[in-house]
């Protein structure tokens, strides 16, 4: 549910999130020198608005989405 995705983000920043904060999160997820968006591809303001006034949507993510979206992270 959305509900965890927005209470992790709330872990991840401190404190509860604006839209755009939100977007800018969920669009900018790192795991083992790959970054991705959590989503499998970036969320705009809008959509990030409706999911934070609506925590108890369901959500589902498929890993193909994850792959196709990842990118290495270099710096």
């Amino acid at each position: 549910m959305l509900g965890f995705i927005v209470r992790k983000c709330i872990m991840d920043i401190g404190h509860t999130p604006t839209a755009d904060e939100f977007a800018a999160w969920a669009n900018d997820q790192e795991e083992n020198g790959h970054r991705y968006s959590l989503f499998g591809k970036p969320i705009s303001l809008s959509t990030a608005k409706v999911m934070i006034r609506h925590p108890e949507r369901l959500v589902s993510v498929r890993s193909e989405s994850i792959v196709k979206s990842s990118k290495v992270h270099t710096r």
